[in-house]
């Protein structure tokens, strides 16, 4: 596991207080690496309700959302 870096941190903070705003709702936010930016990789915050809930349990929610928009598009194709 890496080291967490400050904005990881900040982007942890984040994704509580949009998902507080949107009544709990799971939220992830990215942030793209940047070297005009200073940002040294691709980071992660996210937030979701519960105990023990991991940044891949958010990643499978996001998966099967774009599996159902997928299968909308090729029904409708």
């Amino acid at each position: 596991m890496h080291e967490e870096h400050e904005i990881e941190k900040k982007l942890k903070e984040e994704a509580k207080r949009i998902s507080a705003e949107y009544g709990g709702a799971p939220v992830v936010v990215l942030i793209a690496g940047s070297e005009e930016a200073n940002i040294p990789r691709v980071m992660t915050g996210s937030y979701i309700k519960g105990k023990d809930v991991r940044l891949r349990d958010l990643l499978g929610i996001l998966q099967t959302a774009i599996q159902i928009e997928s299968w909308k598009h090729f029904k409708n194709w």
